[in-house]
């Protein structure tokens, strides 16, 4: 079994441009420290020729690092590597590379002819895109609700390139890129709800929470109050029939929590507050305090409520919601 990247393809080009749109065109899969004219122009004029020559005889990622450490390029020395373009040239034959050009997500495949390849041409010098892996044949997939969270969450930090190292990714592209069934050995109820987080997003997540306490708790969400700059919760809601207010503070992946950041925000003598806390893989840290105004959501409550709505007649879950579960439990073996 293959493996699945994520690349980001924010370089120093010429024109500010990302390099998504020429990896497209140019059926490539490509980074940058490119040796370009701009990355060498404090160099003396000797020196300059010296590089530009040199740089057009580059075949093999060896020679690029005979250029890159001769001349001290990049900071780097005799010890030092470019991780980036080490990882490039990692990717094998079979492996899938997710992209992302103006808000939609591509897929690409790495063909049988694909190799690493130094390209110092004038378009691939001017967007900084020398580095190449090539013969790799993407796919346009849609915007982000029709890639998994796993996929869109790697795209928010890391490195140039790097793997996506989730259960069924490398399946799941295979099904998105070429219609292949997708099939899970595993299918044990863990298992189901590990996955269904995984192909979750952030905002996935928010929505179920919020849905989750509407139906249960009667809450109901004011729009307005859903800001970037509140960092102890997600939004706040409100129960129309007792005027009590709640915050949900939702986290998708292995991120903790601490119960004691939560205890001022319900320390409200003037009106009645709740705190709701969840988080899909993390743990809620000092959890043992006692407080009856705030409440942890489990993971598996959480799946187990999506899970009876998906089995009743209920429109509560998202569209987009129930495709993800529709589709891993369409896939059990």
């Amino acid at each position: 079994m293959g493996t699945v990247w994520r690349l980001q393809t924010r370089t120093d080009s010429s024109s500010g441009e990302k390099i998504s749109k020429y990896c497209l065109d140019n059926d490539v899969a490509a980074l940058g420290w490119s040796i370009k004219d701009d990355h060498i122009k404090n160099y003396n004029p000797e020196a300059i020729i010296e590089i530009q020559e040199k740089r057009k005889n580059i075949e093999d990622i060896n020679q690029y690092y005979d250029v890159v450490r001769t001349y001290g390029l990049y900071g780097i020395n005799r010890k030092k590597r470019l991780i980036a373009v080490d990882m490039l040239t990692e990717v094998e034959k079979g492996d899938y590379i997710w992209m992302r050009d103006n808000g939609i997500y591509y897929l690409g495949r790495v063909n049988e002819n694909s190799n690493f390849t130094y390209n110092c041409d004038k378009d691939a010098l001017d967007f900084d895109a020398a580095n190449q892996l090539t013969d790799v044949k993407w796919e346009r997939i849609g915007d982000e609700s029709q890639v998994p969270g796993a996929v869109a969450t790697a795209f928010i930090r890391g490195r140039t390139i790097q793997r996506i190292n989730k259960n069924y990714m490398f399946e799941y592209a295979e099904y998105a890129f070429g219609g292949n069934p997708l099939i899970l050995e595993d299918s044990n109820e863990e298992f189901l709800q590990q996955l269904f987080y995984d192909c979750l997003s952030p905002n996935d997540c928010e929505d179920l929470v919020c849905l989750y306490l509407y139906d249960l708790k009667g809450y109901v969400t004011i729009p307005s109050t859903n800001k970037i700059a509140t960092e102890l919760y997600e939004c706040v809601l409100v129960n129309p029939e007792n005027g009590m207010l709640a915050y949900p503070q939702v986290k998708k992946g292995n991120v903790d929590l601490d119960f004691v950041k939560y205890i001022d925000l319900v320390d409200d003598h003037k009106r009645k507050k709740e705190v709701y806390l969840f988080t899909s893989e993390g743990e809620v840290k000092n959890s043992n305090i006692q407080s009856d105004s705030i409440h942890i959501i489990a993971p598996n409550d959480l799946y187990l409520w999506v899970k009876s709505k998906m089995e009743s007649v209920n429109y509560l879950i998202p569209e987009g919601i129930v495709k993800w579960y529709k589709l891993i439990h369409s896939s059990e073996k």
